[in-house]
């Protein structure tokens, strides 16, 4: 019994381990087979593809260096982004890609027709930047459809940052992506091509100190241009950090002074104003950012801010205390992709917002000329400090006459009197007695003529006239009238704000030769001035007469603070001819005139006037009279500096 039941466990064991064989041998002859099939018939066609997976060398952008104030305080930083990129070298139709992306993403028409003509302008190899602001919601979007759009990449990036916003933004400028320009001009190289760089003030000036060095990555990627594994070669160098000499609090404040000139600010969303803006284009064409401030001048009438240049400078030091223009652009903007629309409105805005005239806009100095032509006359030994002239009103020279602002002359005055009251008719005969060479030789070494080396790029060379280069330039000879017209500070001369801030820095300075820096750690020498003392002395005194006498054209300027004194000289440029006829019927107060036919409103200055220590230039652009308007601009600044203790 025992043994028939031993024989009938054996019999069924044996049936299932050939079940069980046949089984795996089965599935053996399936693998075989399949192995077979994947190595042999299918082998070319695994091979091609394994052929495409190749590995790309990418530039990895390194940490753009920061800018900091005097005080340590942001001005430019970086911060996380999530870009979008697309290599055309790993789409089959690129049109088609952005088009399935623009239902994912903004994405407008226009963007998509840039971004092919911008691959058809470089190698299919050079990644393209589609968007440099996706949100994390559009992130995630691209990502649940990354099998349909081959080529596309996204990463995590540093974007460039302006805490300060319109503050800083001719200061420090703005960055912006790589252009075939940037490219051709050997600023950046090709395989640079989807990084940014500078591209205007100390961003663009500074670049191979802000960019640092590139790292390189090594990319493992697969047919359909995907990612596989990234391998970091050598890491990027992270650029230099710069500290300004410059404080952002007296920027913020002297932007404030600047564009609020003698307005008095309004609330928008008035009915005066909304009648305004349907009535005048400036207004209507206000700048975003920039212009949602709004003024009402003396008269009622309502304006925009002042348009304008502010400048300090360490007299001692050379050091930019503080550098405006106005009016400005909001930088972060402008590190984004820009529509074509927005970026015309501001190029092509008559108050031209993008223009740092700090450095770059160049005006006649009007007055301000006056304390050049008598160290050149003084040096000359022409005439003493105490020479008078007579002032009737004008003087006749020719067929031509020319007159003093002062209808009915000043009388006879000397130099630091002529100062004081800003008499036309004195200089006009003091610079028939010194000549245009003296003139312009003392110009010169007084920093007009010649930029300055700010850092800034672009910055203009003014312009410093004579016989030669008017024979030169226009192929004409010099005129006396031109000697007379150049003495008060018009004619062919032209003068920067900043040029303008070290003529005053090296007149008050009196030993060196003051250049501006905006660099902390920049160690900047002063060659001498090489001028007298005795020179200096007498144009000096005139000038704290401007601020200080009872006839000063700045008198109702003077500083708020008890024992202090601010000294300076006005200058009221004309931007037209003043026909006869006016002058008998009576010229129009500049508040009356349309805002392009005022007078520019300058003032030169420094403080205290006893023991200097800032030099100060403003300028207004269509401000209307230097005494008016400019002198209190500086008054208020200083005023806040001395009082700060900046």
């Amino acid at each position: 019994m025992l043994s028939k039941r031993i024989k009938h466990y054996e019999q069924l064991l044996s049936r299932r381990s050939m079940i069980l064989g046949g089984i795996q041998l089965a599935l053996a002859a399936g693998l075989t087979g399949r192995l077979f099939y994947l190595q042999v018939k299918e082998g070319r066609h695994y091979r091609r593809l394994a052929e495409n997976n190749q590995f790309d060398f990418h530039l990895v952008p390194p940490s753009r260096g920061r800018i900091y104030d005097v005080r340590g305080r942001l001005l430019a930083g970086n911060a996380e982004a999530y870009v979008l990129s697309v290599t055309p070298r790993y789409t089959h139709n690129l049109e088609a890609v952005l088009r399935a992306l623009s239902q994912l993403i903004k994405l407008d028409h226009a963007s998509q027709n840039d971004l092919l003509a911008l691959a058809r302008s470089q190698p299919a190899f050079v990644p393209i930047t589609i968007r440099d602001d996706l949100t994390q919601r559009e992130v995630a979007r691209v990502v649940v459809r990354a099998t349909d759009l081959p080529g596309v990449s996204f990463d995590k990036v540093e974007r460039r940052v302006y805490p300060q916003g319109v503050l800083t933004s001719h200061l420090i400028g703005y960055v912006g992506r790589v252009s075939e320009d940037d490219i051709l001009e050997g600023r950046v190289t090709e395989e640079m091509a989807n990084f940014y760089n500078g591209k205007s003030g100390l961003e663009y000036s500074r670049e191979a100190d802000l960019r640092g060095i590139p790292g390189q990555t090594r990319v493992l990627v697969n047919a359909f241009g995907r990612p596989i594994r990234k391998l970091l070669q050598y890491p990027p160098i992270k650029g230099r950090d710069l500290q300004l000499t410059v404080d952002i609090n007296l920027q913020s404040e002297t932007a404030s002074i600047l564009r609020q000139g003698q307005n008095t600010p309004v609330k928008q969303n008035t009915a005066q104003v909304s009648i305004a803006r349907a009535y005048d284009d400036d207004l209507a064409d206000a700048i975003a950012g920039e212009e949602n401030q709004i003024f009402q001048n003396s008269k009622g009438a309502i304006v925009l801010p002042e348009t304008g240049s502010v400048v300090v400078l360490d007299i001692n030091t050379g050091a930019v205390k503080t550098m405006v223009s106005s009016p400005s652009f909001a930088p972060n903007r402008l590190t984004r992709t820009i529509s074509h629309d927005a970026w015309q409105k501001l190029v092509n805005h008559p108050r031209k917002p993008l223009l740092d005239r700090a450095v770059k806009g160049q005006y006649a100095p009007g007055s301000t000329i006056k304390m050049i032509v008598a160290a050149a006359a003084l040096e000359a030994k022409l005439i003493k400090p105490d020479h008078t002239f007579e002032c009737k009103g004008h003087i006749d020279l020719g067929d031509s006459r020319f007159h003093c602002w002062e209808k009915d002359g000043h009388g006879r005055i000397n130099l630091t009197q002529a100062i004081e009251r800003s008499c036309d008719v004195f200089f006009y005969e003091l610079s028939l007695k010194t000549g245009i060479a003296r003139i312009s030789e003392m110009a010169r070494r007084f920093g007009l003529g010649a930029t300055t080396n700010i850092n800034i790029p672009g910055e203009a060379k003014g312009l410093v006239p004579d016989k030669k280069w008017k024979l030169r330039a226009i192929g004409e000879k010099w005129t006396p009238g031109e000697t007379v017209v150049a003495s008060i500070g018009q004619g062919y001369l032209l003068a920067t704000p900043v040029q303008l801030a070290v003529m005053m820095a090296r007149l008050v300075n009196g030993k060196h030769a003051i250049t501006p820096h905006l660099l902390l750690k920049d160690n900047i020498t002063h060659p001498p001035l090489a001028i007298d003392e005795e020179v200096l002395v007498p144009i000096r005194r005139g000038m704290e007469l401007v601020v200080a006498g009872d006839k000063g054209t700045a008198r109702l300027s003077r500083l708020p603070i008890r024992g202090v004194e601010m000294a300076g000289k006005t200058g009221t440029v004309q931007v037209r001819r003043i026909s006869i006829d006016e002058r008998e019927e009576g010229i129009a107060d500049n508040i009356d005139r349309p805002w392009r036919l005022r007078d520019h409103a300058l003032f030169v200055g420094y403080a205290p006037a006893d023991a200097p220590k800032y030099a100060i230039a403003v300028v207004v652009e269509h401000g209307g009279s230097g005494s008016a308007v400019a002198a209190p601009i500086a008054r208020n600044v200083l005023t806040y500096m001395l009082k700060q203790d900046v």
